[in-house]
């Protein structure tokens, strides 16, 4: 019986810091678009306990978004379109400056302290909405 009521807890405790699906997100921060431009980007750090796939990112505030990577050849950067990310068991996958990172393409305004949604879709099934914090361009990641 105090196996079972241990077990319980135990998943109330994961529910309650957020952390139902497993996967662990930290540093999640979009950077609204410059200018004119109609183009944010989003960074963030995940961490999966089992081996996963990210298949699909969508927002409910921005008429679509994108995963991209940074790829350097021959000394030019350019960047290409990914329509998945695996994450492998227990292996921080970072979306950051230069690297893997997620472009978000007509974002509705957000205010300063507010923050902005972004759901993750898993090979799993596991689907999980992400709040990044609002931060303006300039302001080192913290990744």
């Amino acid at each position: 019986m105090s196996r079972v009521l241990a077990v319980l807890l135990l998943a109330l405790g994961l529910v309650a810091c957020g952390q139902s699906s497993g996967v662990a997100i930290d540093h999640a921060e979009f950077r609204p678009p410059l200018g004119s431009s109609g183009i944010g980007v989003a960074y963030l750090s995940l961490r999966s306990p089992k081996a996963d796939r990210i298949v699909a990112v969508s927002s409910s505030e921005a008429d679509a978004v994108e995963i991209h990577e940074s790829v350097t050849h021959d000394g030019q950067v350019s960047m290409r379109r990914l329509e998945t990310v695996q994450l492998p068991a227990n292996t921080d996958v970072v979306f950051k400056p230069e690297g893997l990172h997620l472009m978000v393409f007509s974002p509705k305004q957000i205010a300063a302290e507010s923050t902005f949604p972004i759901t993750f879709q898993f090979e799993s099934g596991l689907k999980e909405t992400v709040p990044f914090r609002k931060v303006e361009f300039g302001a080192e990641p913290h990744n």
